[in-house]
């Protein structure tokens, strides 16, 4: 008997009782559905990790300003940011595994210009600066070493920045007022994911809503004691993603020296973080992944049951075939391939399912998904793994039984 006769045997088998083989595959459509959603949460989960937080740059590390007691007088301004360009300059003399460096502050302030107006964020940074944040211009250009030393009035802007106050035109050699000082527009930025509501923002400045001038034009004050050298953020480009620990321990202790006392400021490595987001969503998805193992076990055994009431139903069908020459694997095979195919038939149907649920969860959490073909796969290998192991014991129970006592079993 060929493969295809059983196949075929195995089919017609489930048709003569739909009814029964539907309510069987019911909890291996609710396993794989579990699965495969919980697999679209982990994999997107995982892939915002990496965009967010990599954005940031696995070889990088960030020295951030804590923000200062505020005063107890409230119509006075907080203190400024204790860092300074000179900090990050020391960091830069004395940490040999530092490629490049760069610093940025940024006040809250009204932008305008074309008739328009609206809030953004003016940011003062350092050439280097783009370049290790990875937001250099899509069109004109980025600032350069004479815009710093000369502390010209120019301005990149943030793409919604540019969208909102130009209409879509091009925004590149226009003017635009930020902080009450016009400045001259020489590049605009690409879009830049975007912070949701459920999550706070890791990456300090928002690009998207930026003009970003050069560090010494920034007039803005960012609050009592404020001087145009102070910064609120310094980056740093390790020479590899290997020195960044190194790296991170050399500024922290450089930092030390100038700042005696309590830190005034905290280091933030971008490549730590991924790794222990990447660990907690392993776990989170190896839960989900066992709810859904569960879920498939419990279907299983459901499954054996039904086999079960299958062989005793088709018992003497089963000596006919004996008698007439069907060996044992055949029997088996016979059995197996039903309940293989029932689970598959319920796998199909779970994958939309699963899919269906994947795109509710999100919408309700705000959480990104990813479905991808290998879990689509895994989910569907699973299902019919769970009837292969289910159904080999009512197929091997089949093929034991007797001929002679089978064929004197009622029809």
């Amino acid at each position: 008997m060929t493969t295809r006769d059983l196949l075929g045997q195995a089919g017609a088998a489930l048709v003569a009782h739909r009814l029964r083989a539907t309510l069987s595959a019911v909890g291996i459509v609710c396993g794989v559905a579990t699965v495969v959603a919980a697999l679209a949460i982990g994999e997107g989960a995982r892939r915002e990790a990496i965009a967010e937080i990599g954005a940031l740059g696995v070889e990088n590390v960030l020295v951030r300003a804590l923000p200062g007691e505020p005063p107890a007088d409230r119509r006075r301004l907080p203190p400024a940011p204790a860092l300074t360009l000179e900090d990050a300059q020391a960091i830069q003399a004395t940490v040999a595994e530092v490629r490049s460096i760069g610093a940025v502050r940024s006040a809250r302030v009204e932008v305008a210009a074309n008739g328009r107006r609206r809030d953004g964020d003016l940011v003062g940074a350092t050439m280097e600066w783009g370049a290790i944040a990875g937001v250099l211009p899509s069109r004109g250009r980025w600032l350069a070493d004479v815009d710093l030393a000369t502390r010209r009035r120019v301005a990149v802007l943030g793409s919604a920045v540019a969208r909102d106050l130009f209409a879509g035109s091009d925004a590149v050699g226009r003017e635009v007022r930020a902080g009450g000082t016009w400045h001259l527009v020489i590049g605009v930025l690409d879009q830049v994911g975007r912070p949701t509501a459920r999550r706070q923002p890791i990456r300090r400045v928002d690009v998207n809503e930026a003009v970003i001038v050069p560090l010494g034009a920034m007039d803005v004050a960012l609050g009592s004691g404020d001087a145009p050298d102070r910064v609120q953020e310094i980056a740093i480009r390790a020479r590899g993603a290997a020195a960044v620990e190194r790296v991170a321990t050399a500024a922290a202790a450089a930092l030390a020296r100038r700042h005696p006392g309590a830190p005034s400021w905290e280091i933030v490595v971008p490549r730590a973080l991924l790794e222990a987001r990447l660990r907690a969503q392993r776990t989170f998805r190896a839960v989900l992944l066992a709810i859904g193992g569960l879920a498939l076990a419990i279907s299983g055994v459901g499954i054996m049951n039904i086999m079960l009431a299958s062989v005793a139903e088709r018992t003497h069908e089963i000596g006919v075939r004996r008698a007439f020459g069907a060996r044992r694997r055949e029997i088996v095979a016979q059995f197996a391939l039903e309940a293989a195919l029932l689970c598959l038939a319920g796998g199909v149907v779970g994958v939309p399912a699963g899919a269906l649920l994947a795109v509710l969860a999100g919408l309700a959490g705000g959480w990104p998904i990813a479905i991808s073909a290998a879990s689509v796969l895994l989910a569907l290998a699973l299902a019919v793994g769970i009837g292969l192991s289910f159904g080999i014991y009512p197929a091997r129970l089949a093929a034991r039984l007797d001929p002679a006592a089978a064929l004197r079993e009622p029809l």
